[in-house]
């Protein structure tokens, strides 16, 4: 039987102790009602978990003891950044959360010249919490041991302009004249990082292909039918994983 998971941060584990407080010790006390002596499981975020047993409840505050630390091998080979225009409604919560259960690194939302919602004021940063939120319940849930990092929403020429370190710049596109991810296979045959664009629901214009292009972005398409951005983004994912990545 699995070990219940809370998320700690990693300044609250040394010497052979933590505390766990907030929303996490409401879980475990309130929730789960756990009590001293039960054996749980701590993670970091950052790749560390720790086995520890609860000590006492202290007011908002869990005392625990540590009985073992390791940094296990769940994450992915492949670092992979999903870039994500914004979507309609919650979808583009829907992507957050699976493309997290599919082991992405990173998630860069954007706005392009077809996106529907635009945030205004301090809206922007309440999205880009609530999508943290569920990146850490999407890693809790599917074991592992990082939460992807979800970065401040830009416009999409600011994407383009920015320096990605990664091995290949793919830009999905229903225009791309047949090149698939199949095809790429067959050129690049080992990757340890890739960024993967995707569009909104009218998808990219023929100018910001091209401007995709001049950047050095290689325009791939995901077969003959036209997909929706929540299913585009997942289908491109796992193929990444599939092909450079751990998934299969």
């Amino acid at each position: 039987m699995s070990l219940p998971r809370f998320l700690v941060s990693p300044e609250t584990v040394r010497d052979g102790a933590a505390t766990v407080t907030g929303p996490e010790l409401a879980h475990m006390r309130k929730v789960l009602r756990l009590r001293p002596g039960s054996r749980v499981l701590l993670w970091d975020g950052e790749g560390a978990e720790h086995e520890a047993l609860i000590r006492a409840y202290d007011g908002g505050v869990a005392a625990m003891t540590v009985v073992r630390s390791y940094r296990p091998e769940r994450e992915s080979p492949l670092a992979v950044t999903l870039a994500q225009a914004v979507g309609k409604g919650d979808k583009m919560d829907w992507i957050v959360e699976k493309a997290t259960e599919l082991g992405v690194a990173h998630v860069a939302p954007f706005f392009s010249s077809h996106t529907v919602p635009r945030f205004d004021g301090n809206k922007g940063e309440r999205r880009r919490e609530r999508w943290r939120k569920i990146a850490a319940a999407a890693a809790r849930q599917s074991g592992r041991t990082r939460i992807p990092e979800i970065a401040e929403p830009e416009l999409f020429d600011a994407m383009l302009g920015r320096d990605w370190q990664c091995d290949a710049r793919l830009l999905l596109w229903e225009g791309s004249r047949g090149r698939g991810l199949a095809f790429l296979r067959e050129e690049l045959e080992s990757l340890r990082s890739v960024l993967v664009m995707v569009g909104p629901e009218g998808g990219f214009s023929e100018e910001e292909a091209a401007r995709a292009e001049a950047r050095g972005f290689r325009t791939v398409g995901l077969g003959r039918r036209i997909l929706r951005t929540e299913t585009a983004a997942v289908a491109a994912v796992c193929a990444v994983q599939l092909l450079w990545g751990d998934l299969g």
